[in-house]
């Protein structure tokens, strides 16, 4: 969702249907997920929403999901962006600056996703200081995702960035992956290291993986909104290739790619979808990718497609079929078209509607996440809710 630096581009400065019916034959599913009971809200038992000074926080809710199954337990784990205000010391004590705070939480659910309860906080957010420029700031934690690898360990990548205190969302910078593995996902966030990235990130980082090194995507300034996938005892990252060229972003040539994990990093297999593929849904950019199994054993792509000089941004989210998971190829028409299984869209403002995950042992179906912006409110009123779909793609 990338809902604090917006597109990324801070970097630089249909119809309702019944959530249970089966896919058409050559119809998608089409869905609007409405705030309401249609739509339920899923709450973290354990994880109440921000407060500042006792009152709500003008930031708060739950975004970025994603869903993992254990198949020993039955249970389902899901990490999630857990938002705050967070105030530090302006120029004046009675008016202090705040920025908008996110971190990683962990959840889990045993009764098939009807209801999940917090078990821990995979990162926090304390002041530190840039590395190379010694600037004071925090670094900030959105879009994890989570994953149980062949071997049953535990893997959660997600995308990290130094925040300048009181500066804005346009002063945010040096976007990379940050990985944590563990034997058990209760244990995940301790160990956590830099992990992937590319000239958006400072050398001061110490960022293990570097873009440069695979020529497909040494173009990358980064790579963003993460999703870790597992089959047939390979590890699959999906994300989307943000190109910054002449210090402004080159759209056209974005794409949401995929790699696979090696034993010394990751080797390119594709793209999944390019800007033509975006055009075809009218918008900018396809991003917030999830990977994951159908109920029918089918391989699916999920993304939002994103109109930056829109309101809402994030347009809901549209779900493909992998026809081969090797070659990152998706299930294209006779005129090479990608096609959709699932549209699924829904109310709110601001950013909108946007980053899905899905897990076929889930009874959320797929789950969304929705935004609603008040900013004629004094203080504005920002609040992310996830929300249960109940489509099974």
């Amino acid at each position: 969702m990338r809902y604090l630096a917006g597109i990324l581009g801070l970097f630089l400065s249909t119809v309702a249907a019944d959530p249970g019916r089966a896919e058409t034959r050559g119809a998608p599913i089409t869905f609007h997920c409405s705030l309401d009971a249609r739509c339920p809200e899923i709450r973290i038992a354990g994880d109440p929403f921000a407060t500042l000074e006792r009152t709500p926080s003008p930031f708060r809710g739950y975004g970025d999901p994603s869903l993992e199954h254990e198949p020993a337990t039955g249970t389902l784990w899901l990490s999630y962006t857990w938002l705050e205000a967070l105030p530090s010391k302006g120029l004046f004590p009675w008016a202090p600056k705040v920025d908008f705070g996110a971190s990683t939480h962990l959840a889990r659910s045993d009764d098939g996703g009807r209801s999940f309860r917090f078990v821990t906080a995979v990162n926090r957010t304390p002041r530190t200081t840039h590395p190379d420029s010694g600037e004071d700031g925090r670094m900030m934690h959105e879009v994890s995702t989570l994953l149980r690898e062949p071997d049953g360990r535990w893997q959660i990548l997600w995308l990290a960035y130094f925040d300048r205190l009181g500066k804005g969302p346009e002063n945010r910078s040096d976007f990379h992956f940050v990985r944590a593995r563990a034997s058990r996902p209760e244990n995940l966030g301790p160990g956590a290291e830099p992990w992937l990235g590319g000239r958006a990130a400072a050398a001061g980082f110490r960022v293990r993986h570097h873009l440069s090194n695979l020529p497909e995507i040494s173009d990358c300034a980064t790579l963003t909104e993460p999703g870790l996938f597992a089959q047939d005892g390979a590890t699959y990252l999906a994300a989307g290739c943000i190109v910054v060229e002449g210090g402004r972003r080159r759209p056209e040539r974005e794409r949401v790619v995929l790699l696979r994990q090696t034993a010394d990093g990751y080797r390119y297999l594709g793209q999944l979808l390019d800007f033509a593929d975006a055009e075809r849904l009218d918008a900018a950019h396809l991003e917030q990718a999830d990977l994951a199994l159908s109920r029918s054993g089918e391989v699916i792509l999920i993304v939002t497609p994103i109109r930056p000089a829109s309101d809402p941004k994030h347009q809901g989210c549209v779900v493909y079929t992998v026809d081969d998971l090797a070659r990152a190829r998706v299930r294209r028409d006779n005129r090479g078209h990608a096609v959709p299984r699932a549209v699924i869209t829904a109310d709110g403002n601001g950013l909108g509607p946007g980053l899905c995950t899905y897990d076929a042992k889930s009874e959320t179906g797929v789950m969304m996440v929705i935004t609603s912006f008040d900013l004629r409110s004094k203080p504005v009123d920002i609040v992310f809710s996830l929300r249960a779909t109940g489509i099974h793609p």
